[in-house]
């Protein structure tokens, strides 16, 4: 039976906390994850195939990753809170680094070979040249995204005739980032702010909220950017340098999402605040300014939809989540078929192709590596499962009635979320 007019409009002009309205794995968390990792295919469609952006005034890509740390900040945010310091950067290892060391191990020994001998006839000097595979696994083994390419491969694509050099897979640039995100939260956790001090986490999301202000008002009135948003952060080990306006965008969006779970409770989410939320992020980027308010908005309509989508997507990435597969194959994949000419099937038969060739890749790496790495992520190692008793045995206190267990949220075990762009 079809609501009421009266009801659909008491339901929109009702709010309820967030903390009420997320529950569990009832979300559209994994159906969002997945429509951000499309939208950075789409965009590198254009610009790794036909060396032009896929429109000129929004930056489509930069809207899915920003959606991806989003999304991260909420989750893991609440994963850190629900997990001792050991468990939880263990459980973030085995999401990001598993699928990272394959996809790497596929590019150095599978692609760039066969790039490279179909080119010249032989793989003389691929392997430890300083430009070459060894030093490609080196230098992007933990996240840091520091060896673009290796040697001329990928050269003499549209893409690498724009850049000028070989880049094979442009999208691991923002691994660093949240690594580094998910090292703050970390660091946070230790010194117990996200459990006793949640307000510093808003003031640190007022103050680069300001920062980002600031700077947008700088580029307007003097055409460039201020201290804090020009440079680099770094280089910082293993993760090498950040960019420091793209760090304090990625950064707000985490940040946000992490004050979006520390204040569920208080925080009201509304069909009226929902769909004004999705306007002004779809109005602020169609005009190029998604920056510090269009942000808050983006994360609000994010967190709307996730929790106010039909139910029928709550099932997309619970068991199967191949969006991060999507992500770190994606542009290598566009690189190779624009290497064999794929491209001159027009851009909707070259993404296609692309996409078919991509959930295939990482179908397989969800299920052979990212699935499989995942089953250890309750293993504790053997000197703790055997730690000595603290108290003698002999002599028994007296047990306490047992007491019914207190009301709490549902455990948040959809925390697999990673970026991407």
């Amino acid at each position: 039976m079809l609501p009421s007019a009266r009801q659909v409009g008491r339901r929109a002009l009702t709010a309820v906390p967030l903390s009420n309205a997320y529950a569990g794995r009832a979300n559209s968390f994994g159906f969002l994850r997945l429509c951000f990792a499309v939208a950075v295919v789409l965009a590198h469609t254009a610009v790794i195939g036909y060396a032009r952006p896929l429109t000129e005034v929004v930056d489509v890509a930069g809207l899915g990753v920003a959606g991806f740390f989003g999304i991260s900040g909420f989750l893991i945010t609440r994963s850190a809170r629900r997990a001792s310091l050991p468990r939880y950067l263990w459980h973030r290892a085995l999401r990001i680094w598993p699928g990272l060391w394959v996809c790497l191990l596929f590019i150095g020994f599978v692609v760039a070979p066969i790039v490279w001998y179909a080119e010249r006839g032989n793989v003389d000097g691929l392997w430890r040249h300083p430009a070459g595979v060894v030093n490609f696994l080196q230098a992007n083994w933990w996240g840091g995204y520091r060896q673009q390419g290796i040697m001329d491969v990928f050269r003499d694509t549209p893409y690498g005739e724009l850049v000028r050099r070989s880049v094979l897979d442009g999208s691991l640039w923002t691994l660093s980032y949240e690594i580094f995100c998910y090292l703050i939260v970390a660091s946070l956790a230790v010194v117990a702010v996200l459990r006793r001090a949640r307000w510093l986490v808003l003031a640190a999301a007022v103050l680069v909220f300001g920062l980002l202000l600031w700077n947008q008002y700088e580029a307007l009135r003097f055409g460039g950017s201020t201290y804090f948003t020009s440079g680099s952060l770094g280089p910082l080990p293993l993760l090498g340098a950040l960019s420091k306006i793209w760090f304090l965008r990625f950064g707000f969006m985490f940040l946000v999402g992490a004050v979006a779970d520390l204040y569920s409770d208080k925080l009201p989410i509304s069909d009226v605040l929902g769909v004004l939320a999705i306007v002004v992020t779809g109005w602020q980027t169609l005009e190029g300014h998604l920056f510090g308010p269009a942000l808050l908005a983006y994360e609000y309509a994010i967190l709307y939809l996730a929790v106010r989508l039909p139910r029928l997507l709550h099932v997309v990435g619970q068991k199967n989540d191949y969006s991060y597969g999507i992500y770190i194959y994606s542009f290598v994949v566009q690189q190779m078929l624009a290497w064999l000419g794929a491209a001159a099937w027009g851009f909707v038969g070259y993404f296609a192709v692309v996409m078919i060739c991509t959930v295939v890749l990482a179908f397989l790496s969800w299920h052979l590596v990212e699935k499989q790495a995942l089953r250890f992520k309750d293993w504790t190692p053997r000197i703790r499962r055997q730690a000595p008793p603290t108290d003698d045995t002999s002599v028994r206190a007296p047990r306490e009635p047992q007491r019914a267990p207190e009301p709490g949220p549902v455990p948040v075990t959809a925390d697999a979320s990673a970026p991407r762009g």
